[in-house]
């Protein structure tokens, strides 16, 4: 199971929105909607925080996989053209 998925699945048992999440967690409501989207994944303090919000260990979060897009393509830099 994901972060993200984990995150929603325990979000969704307290029976807590995200708006009520970020608040009782202090982890900005961006922030968690991203994470419950998998596009961005938390520092170990946020896991912490959000975990307390939801009443349980960090250790909830423990065996989550992580979904690695990789690293993004390099830009190569243009070259002017000699005119």
């Amino acid at each position: 199971m994901t972060f993200a998925e984990n995150l929603r699945q325990l979000r969704n048992n307290a029976g807590l929105s995200e708006a009520k999440l970020a608040k009782a967690s202090g982890v900005t409501l961006g922030a968690l909607h991203d994470y419950g989207l998998g596009r961005r994944e938390p520092s170990f303090a946020a896991v912490v925080k959000i975990a307390r919000a939801l009443g349980v260990t960090a250790d909830a979060f423990a065996e989550c996989v992580s979904v690695g897009r990789g690293k993004p393509p390099r830009l190569r830099s243009r070259k002017k053209k000699d005119i």
